[in-house]
């Protein structure tokens, strides 16, 4: 029979994995286009003057078994990724699986790392920790007068919620408050996609902020302070995917899935 072959326009994370399984599960050739120099899209890691940089910050999680099992098969987790063999998540845990428990990242590069998330934003010249969380430094850096205004503008938008969700505006002051969306969301999100929020729909804000909302940053607050539950899976299907505290990173940037294929 004559060989089939696949055109994949981008090497990009979607592109790669298509040409992976399509080598793995048929007898269909791939052939991969990039128009760029470098393989990965925007999930690439960039070497420049001995330091590598991600485009962009990429943290591998997926509340998706197959998912997660395919990541780890090509790039099983660290050895003692914590003291008793297991990663903890979230209040979670799961068993290390045996046959990953060789691979020391001091020794070897193909390795998972698990590392802890920490992302923040600058305002005010200080650092916010983002998702926004409940802590006495948020409150200690906004102020009095600013945290009153944020609680008094969330409870008018709880209350009063606008009707019609239009925009990435209407979708964000709906969960947050007018206050909030104006300091944190507004002046970010314009500068990152270079479009006003009016002008973005509420559907690619659902897609990407999906459920949280200050009400969700409040529930994981107490579930987290209170809850006494120890058992669970890595994959934290419990948990808001932008609430998540622990990620699976690969030794060197995403871009060491390339050596892989």
């Amino acid at each position: 029979m004559t060989e089939q072959t696949a055109i994949i326009i981008g090497a990009g994370p979607a592109g790669l994995t298509a040409a992976i399984e399509l080598q793995r599960r048929s007898g269909i050739k791939p052939i991969v286009i990039e128009a760029g120099l470098q393989a990965g899209g925007i999930s690439r890691t960039v070497r420049y003057k001995g330091n590598r940089m991600d485009i962009g910050g990429h943290r591998f999680f997926s509340k998706s078994d197959r998912v997660m099992r395919w990541w780890l098969e090509m790039m099983p987790v660290e050895v003692n990724a914590s003291e008793d063999g297991q990663l903890r998540y979230q209040d979670q845990q799961r068993d290390i699986p045996a046959a990953t428990q060789a691979h020391d990242p001091q020794t070897e590069d193909l390795v998972m790392l698990v590392r802890r998330r920490k992302s923040r934003i600058y305002y005010l010249r200080r650092f916010f920790d983002y998702p926004i969380s409940l802590t006495a430094a948020t409150f200690r850096n906004m102020g009095l007068v600013r945290t009153v205004r944020c609680g008094v503008s969330y409870m008018r938008s709880a209350l009063l919620p606008r009707r019609e969700e239009r925009s990435l505006e209407d979708f964000i002051i709906n969960r947050f408050g007018r206050q909030l969306y104006l300091t944190f969301f507004k002046s970010y999100t314009e500068k990152v996609w270079g479009v006003p929020c009016r002008e973005i729909s509420a559907e690619w804000g659902a897609q990407r902020i999906k459920g949280l909302s200050l009400k969700g940053v409040v529930a994981h607050f107490l579930k987290k302070s209170f809850s006494r539950r120890k058992s669970g899976d890595i994959a934290q299907k419990n948990t808001e995917t932008s609430l998540i505290e622990k990620f699976l990173y690969p030794k060197f940037g995403p871009a060491s899935f390339g050596t892989r294929g």
